[in-house]
C-alpha cells in the first residue's frame, strides 16, 4: 500500500503523523510524509521518505508572528498563510505521487488532500489530534475563553455561534478561494470552508473516548484511536546535562509554552518567579533560547528539547500552553498540569483537563509568578488531583494510539 501523509503545523502536529509513518513502514507499506521543510531533517532521520511543501523562510516568518497565538486573529492568519497556499501544493503532490493503491491521510487543515480525494476517489482518512475540531451542539468544545458553549447553553445559541465562527474565522478568508479551486477541478462549491475539515469516508480521532465522548452530531464515520504519544524517543537522545540535572535533586516542575511559541517572555519570567517562591527546581524547555532570561537562579535550567516520555515521569508537574500532545504526555506521566491556553484547540484541551481533575487553567492575563506558585502549590498538595492523575496514567498504560490509527488507515483502503 502507498500511503501519503500530510500533517500541517508545529512539532505537536507533525509528531503523531511521523509516529504513524514509522509504524506503517514497519507494517510493510510505502510511506511518504509531506509537510514543511522545517521537519525534513527529523523525518529523514527517522527513515521516512520526505516531500517538502511550502517555503521554509515563510514558515519561519509565520512562527515569529505573534498573531499565531492571538485568540481572534490566529484562525484567519492560518487560513491565509497556511491553508490557502498549501492547498494547491498538496493537490499537486498527490497528482505526482499517487498510485492505484494509494491511501491519503491528512489533517483538518489539509484542504488540498480533501480536494484530491473528491477528484481521484482515492481513500482518504482525516486524522484529528484534538476534539476541538468536532463542533457539536451537545457537549461542545470550548472555542475561546468567552464562547457561550457550556452544557446548559441552548442548542440554537450554540448553532448561531458556530455559524458566526465559521463565517468570521474561516469563510471570509477561505470560502471564495476554495470554491474557485473547486470549480476549476469540476467540483460543486462548498457551503462553508468548515465542510472541508472531515473526510466523508473515514475520520480518525486520536484521543480516547473518555477524554472527549462521542456526540450524536459528530461525523458518523469517526473512529477512536487514542493519544499517539510519539515524541522522538529513540530518535533524539536526551542530552547528558539534562540527565544529570534530573538526577541531581528532587523532581522539577517542567515548563513549556509550545515548540512554536517565540513570544513567551512573560511565560518564562512567571515560571522562574514561581519556582523561587515555591523553593522548587524548574526545567525550562524551548528551542528558542533567546527568550530565556539570563542569569537563571540556582535549580532552574534551560534545555532545548527532550522527549516528554523520558522527562515527565520524573517531574513533579508540568506547566504548558494546552497543546494536545503536551497534555497527553502529562496524562501518561500521571503528573498535575497548569495550563495557559491562548488560541486554537488550547482552551478546549484545558477545559477537558480540568474536568478530568488533573489540572487547572491560568489564562494569559492571570499568568503571573505569585498566582502560578499558588496554583501549583495547591495542585501538588491535593490528594484528589494525585488520584485523578494516577487513574488516567493507568488508563493510558495499556493503550497504543499509533497502532489503532494504523489499523484505521489500512481499513480505509478496503472501503
Amino acid at each position: 500500500m502507498n500511503l501519503l501523509l500530510f500533517p500541517v503545523g508545529s512539532h505537536g502536529d507533525v509528531h503523531p503523523f511521523l509516529g504513524m509513518a514509522i509504524r506503517l513502514q514497519q507494517r510493510g507499506h510505502r510511506v511518504t510524509l509531506a509537510t514543511s521543510g522545517l521537519f525534513q531533517e527529523l523525518v529523514e532521520r527517522c527513515g521516512v521518505t520526505f516531500r517538502e511543501l511550502g517555503d521554509r523562510e515563510e514558515a519561519r516568518s509565520l512562527l515569529n508572528d505573534p498573531d499565531v497565538w492571538h485568540p481572534l486573529r490566529a484562525a484567519g492568519l492560518l487560513a491565509r498563510k497556511v491553508i490557502t497556499p498549501l492547498m494547491h501544493e498538496q493537490f499537486k503532490a498527490i497528482e505526482e505521487l499517487a498510485t492505484s493503491d494509494t491511501v491519503l491521510v491528512g489533517s483538518a487543515l489539509g484542504f488540498g488532500v480533501r480536494l484530491a480525494h473528491e477528484v481521484t476517489k482515492l481513500p482518504y482518512v482525516s486524522v484529528h489530534l484534538q476534539p476541538a475540531v468536532f463542533w457539536s451542539t451537545h457537549q461542545s468544545p470550548q472555542l475561546g475563553r468567552f464562547a457561550l458553549l457550556g452544557d446548559r447553553v441552548p442548542r440554537f445559541l450554540k448553532e448561531f455561534q458556530y455559524r458566526l465562527a465559521a463565517r468570521v474565522m474561516f469563510d471570509r478568508h477561505l470560502k471564495k478561494t476554495v470554491n474557485t479551486y473547486r470549480r476549476e477541478l469540476g467540483l460543486k462549491p462548498a457551503r462553508s470552508a468548515v465542510e472541508m475539515f472531515h473526510s466523508p469516508q473515514s475520520v480518525c480521532a486520536m484521543f480516547p473516548e473518555w477524554f472527549a465522548p462521542r456526540q450524536i452530531d459528530w461525523p458518523m464515520q469517526t473512529e477512536f484511536a487514542g493519544f499517539p504519544l510519539w515524541d522522538e524517543k529513540g530518535y533524539t537522545a536526551v542530552a547528558p546535562e539534562l540527565e544529570d540535572f534530573l538526577r541531581a535533586g528532587k523532581p522539577p516542575i517542567v515548563f513549556t509554552p509550545g515548540t512554536a511559541h517565540t513570544h513567551a517572555d512573560r511565560f518564562w519570567k512567571a515560571a522562574i518567579d514561581a519556582c523561587q517562591r515555591l523553593g522548587r527546581r524548574g526545567m525550562l524547555l524551548t528551542r528558542h533560547a533567546e527568550q530565556i532570561p539570563s542569569g537563571l537562579p540556582e535549580g532552574v535550567r534551560h534545555f532545548d528539547f527532550a522527549p516528554f516520555s523520558q522527562v515527565l515521569p520524573r517531574a513533579a508537574a508540568i506547566v504548558h500552553h494546552g497543546g494536545i500532545g503536551t497534555m497527553s504526555q502529562g496524562l501518561a506521566a500521571g503528573i498535575p498540569q497548569v495550563i495557559m491556553p491562548m488560541s486554537h484547540d488550547q482552551p478546549d484541551n484545558a477545559k477537558r483537563a480540568r474536568r478530568l481533575g488533573v489540572g487547572e487553567i491560568l489564562w494569559a492575563s492571570q499568568f503571573q509568578g505569585a498566582r502560578l506558585a499558588k496554583v501549583l502549590d495547591r495542585l501538588l498538595a491535593s490528594t484528589s488531583v494525585a488520584a485523578s492523575c494516577a487513574k488516567h496514567k493507568q488508563a493510558l498504560s495499556s493503550t497504543d494510539g499509533i497502532e489503532a490509527a494504523c489499523r484505521i488507515i489500512e481499513a480505509a483502503a478496503c472501503r
